[in-house]
């Protein structure tokens, strides 16, 4: 392989917002190794890095094989690293020509998936042809930067709160193995805590039903930055194993997921903890809040 700064590489972001954050040790390993590298993602992935110094483009086609197959071509990449394990993601790369590092066979260079590993640890391995061999993902504690414009707005919304607040984030998107992963405490949970006043912060779909669902406390909707930079002055943060719950974790923010339904050891916070009861299910309400 050529020198890292030499080499043109394109790394293939998740479909998923929590798992785009997921690769975020993998990016920064690249960025510490010199590596010229591009992200290709889907809209929300622009807003979701645009602090840092990546390079990032971001499409409604990115699923688009055809669309896809045109982009690698036009900029001539060496390599690319596919973090989606699908073939249509790998593909495009093919057709145009590309070495393909992935978790699919149909790669270039396939790795196989280690289902004992955390996600992070997955994504970070696809990067290790171009890392320094020392660097391991233990040594990046690096958290996802906010602009000063989004700090501005993150205060605007903070000001409102007459005192310190946590943040809860009572949604998840799809099953888990047809397991819903919303912790089903949300509401008693609201009723009982007082320590600290509450925020609900939700994807703007959501809003319409925080609302109704938690009429007593704030429901806010933001973009990214805002939310994490949100999250991150808050004492805390509670979410279920969803993209918020990853949100809160590289922004910096303090957060604790609440876990009864999917596979810890591979979605937990990577900065962070989480709760579950002794048996495995989701802890009950006056017990999460014997431990806050």
């Amino acid at each position: 392989m050529k020198n890292a700064s030499q080499v043109k590489v394109v790394v293939r972001l998740p479909n998923w917002i929590g798992d785009a954050l997921m690769s975020y040790p993998l990016l920064i390993g690249l960025q510490r190794s010199g590596v010229n590298f591009v992200c290709l993602g889907h809209p929300w992935a622009k807003e979701l890095f645009s602090a840092t110094e990546f390079d990032v483009v971001s499409s409604s086609e990115v699923k688009s094989v055809k669309w896809a197959y045109k982009f690698y071509k036009k900029h001539k990449f060496d390599f690319a690293i596919s973090c989606p394990k699908t073939l249509s993601s790998i593909l495009p790369m093919k057709l145009a020509g590309i070495k393909t590092i992935g978790y699919h066979g149909f790669c270039s260079t396939s790795l196989s998936y280690n289902d004992s590993l955390h996600t992070v640890e997955n994504y970070f391995e696809l990067g290790k042809g171009f890392f320094d061999p020392k660097l391991t993902v233990e040594q990046i504690s690096d958290t996802v930067p906010v602009g000063k414009q989004e700090e501005n707005q993150a205060k605007l919304i903070i000001e409102k709160q007459k005192r310190p607040y946590v943040v809860i984030c009572p949604y998840a998107t799809n099953l888990h193995k047809g397991k819903n992963k919303e912790w089903p405490y949300w509401k008693e949970f609201c009723e009982k805590y007082t320590a600290y006043s509450i925020i609900a912060m939700v994807s703007p779909n959501d809003l319409t039903r925080c609302k109704i669902d938690y009429p007593n406390i704030p429901c806010v909707s933001a973009n990214i930055p805002v939310t994490g930079q949100v999250m991150k002055q808050a004492k805390f943060v509670l979410a279920n194993d969803s993209g918020a719950m990853h949100i809160a974790s590289f922004f910096g923010a303090n957060v604790i997921g609440l876990f009864g339904a999917t596979e810890i050891q591979k979605t937990r916070p990577w900065f962070g903890t989480y709760y579950t009861a002794k048996d495995g299910g989701f802890i009950s309400a006056n017990n999460l809040i014997s431990l806050l």
